[in-house]
């Protein structure tokens, strides 16, 4: 009953056995530290075959230690579970059935014998039972084999005899004196995640010294990840783990304290199922095949030294992107953490994204691809943890989770692209879309252009904050040794920017674009425009040598590209001429008042010897510039057009310049040209008597001179003009020189003065000289000059201004004279007396529309005195033409008349002056002029100490005269006859009353003149209403019956009366029934009827009048 009873015990036992047994994951291929895989699984309370073997062996030993010791075989089934755990597994045949088990095997061997002579019918009975369960469980012994439930296990002391385990099972084991090295293995069915977590009770309060080292994923080397547990740390867990399917190990080694006492531990391996990275992956041969492009892919950092590389396949060209998310990390929030790199098949880093603490998902820029195999390489970066250690992301389990996709597209650059030898090709007109990843990366472009013309670049790229008025883009122009031709940036907040028009000879060009002040710029579209074009400058024409030849009147395009970029064109006068520039360029928005060109026109005046005739600085905002039409003499020129080398305000600091420019070079010959240079009395231009020639003052401190010679005394008038430069300050200077070069006579000329003649200037024979020069900045450039002399005995001779250089007259002969600066000019004469004779002196001039004295004229005696008597000076007025002064007798000797301005009105207004012998002198009629319909005016000669003037008419020429009028006033020389009939002729004649030292004397009379009063002339004007008519106006004629109108087809051709309008009130008609776009011209006469007869006025001025084109 005994032997029953303990059988009965035993098969209760393993019946409890058989009640916790799981399933094991079955075995597939090791990746890493995986084994041959161990066929004794010794886990927490576990039936499988190789341990109830040993159960039965152990049993038989129970049946002989039951005689000895008694019924004992729960505590022998708990013993030999321990020593079950610490025996080292020995590879069986399959067939074999029995394990050699320390200590208990002894038994159980001894008592063998026994065991298979004594069972009975229950043991039987429950080895049928427990072999019953082999059999069944044989298949899932291979592949499920893991108990799956928290509890307690008895570790493998070696690799080889590593303890299965379950996963998202929690164990607890002991490490103790005997035990301190542990080996566990896990088997996945599915690649997944995995992680192992492990905790104890704090060991200590005093230290934290290690008391654990874990190695997960290992081999008898170590582990792929390693983490150690100190005293109180109570919590620890290794790096999450992507595995392919497979079997793989865990050693869990005491430390410290643990080899001489013993602790509790408890782990799990947690495991979850996901898309994920299969370590090793550190290189490219091991890489992932990440072949599910557009879903993401979960990875960890488990240390410093591990990468993981994902392998991509494409067989078309396009654009990779990435994006990466994992959790944010506390503290120094821009601290990066990850990078992920995108590398060629041999490993080549093309491009690397980071992703800093905060950044809980971060993009990369579409990077452009030709079609192949890339690697993507995901690496953790160290940063100092809150303790103060260095780690990475990933180490205590952190993932990260990576989404990668691959757009098809032609239109895209290709990396690497960073140098001339791997540019990308670019066609005119086609966008291409790229990508800066970093300031390093650099990405060129090839283009080839077989003909002469420019190229227009177009930069498109979002707006990016934080970076206002910074440039992030540069774009250069290299040729094909990679030197820069021109250079552009774009700023930040510019999402379309354009370059100049920049010119370039039939060839191969490249265009790279690079990141700017640190920053890179993501993503971009560039299009590059190219247009044929035969008038573009040709680089380089740095030099006089290597200029661009220019045709005269053709306007060229040009572009100064850098700082240091002078562009130089040649042209030439085959005789004396001028040369005009006139450059164009849009506005610099911002850099309006900024100079931004400088351009000069230059002589070549020998070989290797130039000089610079005119130069000018353009601004930002002067779009359009002219030089003026620089005369100049035959030979070779050349034009230069530079940048100022000013850097304020430019778009890029120095090394480049923001527009283009058109240039249009003038060369003509002319013959009415200044010819430079004419800066002084010695290089001055010769004119020609009456000739205009044209001018220009080039700067502040160009002069023109010119000469022209007086071969007998006369006068001089200097006739100046220019274009209105709407500005009423000074403009030019205009100044007239003796062959000593002083000044005799000075004007200057307003910007709205466009037109002055000077008065006539009284000179001497000689030669003489003519400056032009500039009066302010507000000079219009050209200017029109002429000079006309004119010999003539009656005139002063300039300089004139003291008694040494006083000219000398003659009694009764009027000289001329001009008074020609309010203070600054005075006009002396002398005369000398052979006897003494009765006199007196006059001034007549032309009258001014003022009141007031204007002249003032002083007699003087050879030692320069005054008299101070009546006779001895005279005031003459604006208002009167003639002043004379009383009559005098005068001794004989010499004497001086001084001429001055009392008044500005007198500068520069002619005047006459006479000193008058008196005597009984005749006058003479000079003029009867009809000035309206019923009067006449008579004008005469004025005779000096003349008493009264007598005017005598008659309607007959040798009819009865009849003195009509007396004029007592001495000065006056016109009078207007009211009491005429229109058409009626009359005739005039006057006596003089003389007032001679022996009395009022009457002389004889004068010559005869006749006229008849007719309507007075009309002013007429004429405008176009349409095609076909045109509305004339005129002026109302007083006395008028009526008007007629003439037209004709020439101005000097033949006029047709088209309309008599028989009112003299009305002053309009309209002619019609023109012809279109035609011009006309008009004259029309005022008319009054006498005894039923048309009394005619004189032709008004003839107008012209154009009709319209509709």
């Amino acid at each position: 009953m005994k032997k029953r009873h303990q059988a009965g015990k035993r098969i209760a036992a393993w019946l409890m056995v058989l009640s916790l047994c799981v399933t094991a994951v079955p075995a597939e291929q090791v990746v890493y530290a995986a084994g041959e895989q161990n066929e004794t699984e010794i886990t927490e309370l576990t039936q499988n075959p190789e341990v109830t073997e040993s159960t039965e062996a152990m049993g038989d030993s129970e049946n002989a230690e039951g005689n000895e010791a008694g019924d004992s075989g729960e505590d022998q089934i708990s013993e030999t579970t321990e020593n079950t755990g610490t025996e080292e597994n020995s590879e069986m045949p399959a067939d074999t059935e029995s394990t050699e088990i320390p200590e208990t095997t002894e038994n159980t061997e001894s008592t063998q014998a026994t065991e298979d002579s004594e069972m009975t019918d229950d043991t039987e009975s429950t080895e049928a039972l427990i072999g019953d369960n082999e059999a069944a469980d044989t298949e899932k012994e291979e592949s499920e084999d893991i108990l799956k439930k928290d509890g307690n296990v008895t570790p493998g002391s070696t690799y080889a005899a590593a303890t299965s385990i379950g996963l998202n099972t929690t164990y607890n084991a002991t490490t103790s004196r005997t035990s301190v090295t542990h080996w566990y293995k896990f088997t996945m069915s599915k690649a997944g995640m995995v992680q192992l977590k492990f905790a104890h009770a704090n060991l200590s309060s005093a230290s934290n010294s290690t008391a654990w080292r874990i190695d997960f994923i290992a081999d008898q080397v170590g582990g792929l990840v390693t983490v150690t547990s100190g005293m109180q740390d109570t919590q620890n867990q290794t790096a999450k783990i992507g595995l392919d399917a497979g079997t793989y190990y865990v050693q869990i080694t005491g430390t410290g304290v643990l080899t001489v006492g013993s602790a509790a531990y408890s782990f799990s391996v947690q495991y979850e199922d996901t898309y994920c990275e299969t370590e090793q992956n550190n290189t490219i041969a091991t890489a992932d095949n990440y072949d599910r492009l557009g879903q993401t892919i979960t990875g960890s950092i488990s240390s410093a030294s591990d990468t993981d590389y994902y392998k991509i396949t494409s067989t078309t060209k396009g654009y990779l992107s990435f994006q990466l998310q994992h959790d944010k990390v506390s503290g120094r929030l821009s601290t990066d953490i990850y990078s992920v790199a995108v590398c060629d098949a041999a490993g080549n880093t093309l491009y690397t994204m980071t992703s800093k603490k905060d950044e809980e998902k971060s993009e990369s820029v579409n990077f452009g691809l030709d079609a192949g195999t890339y690697y993507l390489k995901v690496s953790g970066i160290q940063y100092m943890d809150a303790s103060g250690s260095l780690t990475v992301q990933g180490a205590n389990g952190e993932t990260y989770k990576l989404k990668v996709s691959w757009t098809n597209a032609d239109n895209w650059e290709s990396e690497s692209n960073d140098d001339i030898n791997t540019a990308d090709t670019m066609t005119s007109g086609k966008a291409v879309y790229g990508s800066l990843y970093g300031v390093s990366d650099s990405d060129y472009y090839g283009f080839q252009t077989t003909k002469d013309g420019y190229i227009v670049i177009n930069l498109q790229h979002s707006k990016v904050t934080g970076w206002q008025n910074k440039a992030i883009y540069a774009v250069t122009v290299c040729d094909t040794s990679g030197n820069s031709i021109y250079e552009m940036t774009s700023k930040a907040e510019d999402e379309a920017t354009d370059s100049i028009k920049l010119g370039l000879s039939a060839g191969k060009y490249y265009i790279k674009v690079a990141g700017q002040n640190a920053y890179y710029g993501g993503n971009y579209v560039i299009k590059t425009t190219f247009k044929a074009c035969s008038t573009w400058e040709h680089e380089s024409n740095d030099t006089y040598d290597t200029a661009n030849t220019a045709v005269s009147g053709t306007t060229y395009s040009g572009d100064i590209r850098t700082y240091s970029d002078v562009d130089y064109f040649k042209t030439s006068l085959s005789a004396n001429g001028y040369i005009n520039v006139k450059l164009t360029h849009p506005v610099v928005s911002g850099q309006e008042t900024t100079n931004m060109f400088v351009l000069s026109v230059i002589r070549k005046v020998d070989k290797d010897q130039y000089t610079e005739v005119y130069t000018t600085k353009i601004r930002g905002g002067d779009t359009s510039i002219s030089t003026p039409n620089l005369g100049l003499p035959k030979g070779e020129y050349y034009i230069k057009i530079a940048g100022t080398g000013n850097t304020t305000g430019t778009l890029l600091s120095g090394t480049s310049y923001p527009v283009n420019y058109d240039v249009c070079i003038k060369a003509k010959t002319a013959s009415d040209r200044e010819v430079e240079s004419n800066d002084s009395a010695a290089t001055a231009n010769t004119v020609k008597n009456g000739k205009t020639y044209y001018g220009s003052t080039s700067s502040s401190s160009d002069k023109d001179y010119y000469k022209i010679k007086m071969s007998k005394a006369g006068y001089l008038q200097i006739k100046f003009g220019h274009k209105n430069s709407q500005s009423t300050a000074s403009c030019y200077n205009v100044v007239l020189y003796n062959k000593d070069n002083s000044e005799i006579y000075k004007f200057t000329n307003t910007g709205t003065e466009t037109s002055y003649t000077s008065c006539k200037l009284g000179l001497d024979a000689g030669e003489y000289y003519v400056c032009v020069s500039q009066a302010s900045t507000l000079y219009t450039g050209d200017y029109t000059i002429c000079l006309t002399q004119k010999a003539a005995s009656g005139w002063e001779t300039e300089n004139n201004g003291d008694w040494a250089s006083a000219d000398n007259i003659q009694v009764g002969k009027a000289v001329k004279g001009v008074i020609t600066g309010y203070s600054s000019d005075e006009d002396y004469y002398r005369f000398t007396l052979t006897k003494a004779q009765y006199i007196n002196f006059s001034l007549a001039h032309e009258k001014i529309n003022d009141a007031g004295r204007s002249w003032y004229v002083t007699l003087y005696n050879a030692n320069a005195k005054r008299g101070y008597q009546d006779y001895d000076h005279i005031y003459s007025y604006a208002g009167s033409t003639y002043t004379e002064s009383s009559a005098v007798k005068l001794s004989r000797g010499t004497y001086y008349l001084k001429v001055q301005a009392f008044a500005k009105n007198a500068v520069d207004k002619e005047y006459t002056l006479c000193v008058n012998k008196i005597g009984n002198k005749k006058t003479s009629v000079t003029s009867v002029k009809s000035t309206a319909y019923n009067k006449l005016k008579v004008s005469w000669k004025v005779v000096p100490a003349a008493a009264s003037y007598q005017i005598y008419r008659s309607t007959k020429k040798d009819g009865d005269y009849q003195n009509i009028k007396t004029i007592d006033s001495v000065g006056t020389s016109s009078w207007t006859d009211s009491s005429v009939k229109t058409g009626k002729t009359y005739y005039y004649k006057i006596k003089v009353v003389v007032k001679t030292q022996n009395g009022n004397q009457t002389s004889g009379f004068s010559n005869v003149k006749s006229a008849k009063a007719v309507p007075a002339k009309t002013t007429l004007k004429a405008k176009a209403s349409n095609a076909k008519n045109v509305k004339l106006t005129w002026s109302k004629v007083k006395g008028a019956n009526g008007y007629e109108i003439y037209r004709s087809n020439r101005k000097d051709g033949k006029y047709q009366k088209v309309k008599t309008i028989s009112k003299g009130g009305t002053t309009s008609y309209k002619d019609g029934k023109l012809k279109k776009s035609t011009t006309y011209y008009y004259k029309i006469r005022a008319y009054r009827k006498v005894d039923r007869k048309k009394v005619y006025g004189s032709y008004s001025s003839v107008v012209s009048v154009k009709t319209k084109a509709k």
